[in-house]
């Protein structure tokens, strides 16, 4: 999908939303598909964010939307992103993005797409299996390891989401000791509840198995300084999802 650049998008007039699509659609001249977006709305829901989780950092996830609109206007509010892959990290560096304002979100990543990763700076990446730290370890043995735990949800759009990705709480003390045997750094750790959750107390329980991880680290002489509590929040369910984390 080509995105209408800022300097040439269609100001609206007294026209009927139909006659409007209408005359975008003949301004592209071509017949591929595009979407209406209002701005202005992404600014908002990202102050309210800023006002309710003022010491929670959003990384926006590209693979929602790469849209090129969407991703300058979220990097001029100040927003960190969440890349999967090699592309996406080139697309957001492209725009003028610090490599620091990336995390490379993919558990399961291409030995390729690591070294791209090292080549251009984006050290901050996930992982949930042994083989992946071997893979770190040899293509970019400087990255700094946010491991991603398995989470559930009883009630989300996305029920495998949770499920798909991450290590399970009893196996979070084998892959520590491999890290600290590679001599690899571990920052942080992750979950992913499944977008659209509305089971209020899916985050309590993955927030408790990354406590539980961050008592393991201590115990290790290792000081975590991160936690990622992943995506798909709802504009329905905010008030209450964002008050049980």
């Amino acid at each position: 999908m080509k995105d209408l650049s800022l300097d040439s998008v269609i100001p609206l007039a007294n026209k009927t939303p139909r006659q409007e699509l209408e005359d975008i659609a003949e301004y592209q001249g071509q017949e591929e598909a595009f979407f209406v977006m209002d701005v202005g709305d992404l600014m908002d829901k990202y102050a309210t964010w800023s006002d309710v989780f003022p010491e929670i950092k959003p990384y926006y996830a590209v693979k929602c939307n790469d849209s090129t609109i969407v991703l300058k206007a979220l990097a001029a509010l100040g927003a960190n992103f969440d890349c999967a892959s090699k592309g996406e990290i080139a697309r957001v560096l492209s725009l003028g993005v610090t490599p620091d304002r990336i995390i490379f979100a993919n558990p399961v990543k291409q030995q390729t797409h690591i070294k791209f990763a090292a080549k251009v700076g984006v050290d901050l990446m996930t992982f949930d299996n042994a083989p992946e730290l071997y893979k770190i370890k040899e293509y970019n043995p400087s990255a700094k390891l946010v491991l991603r735990l398995v989470a559930d949800s009883n009630d989300s759009q996305c029920m495998a989401m949770g499920l798909k990705f991450g290590a399970r709480p009893n196996e979070a003390a084998s892959l520590l000791r491999l890290a600290v045997s590679l001599d690899l750094e571990i920052v942080g750790v992750s979950f992913h509840v499944g977008s659209g959750n509305r089971d209020l107390n899916a985050y309590s329980r993955a927030l408790s198995n990354c406590r539980n991880f961050y008592n393991m680290c201590l115990e290790q002489g290792i000081q975590l300084s991160m936690v990622d509590i992943g995506g798909g929040f709802t504009v329905e369910d905010f008030d209450k999802v964002s008050a049980s984390v």
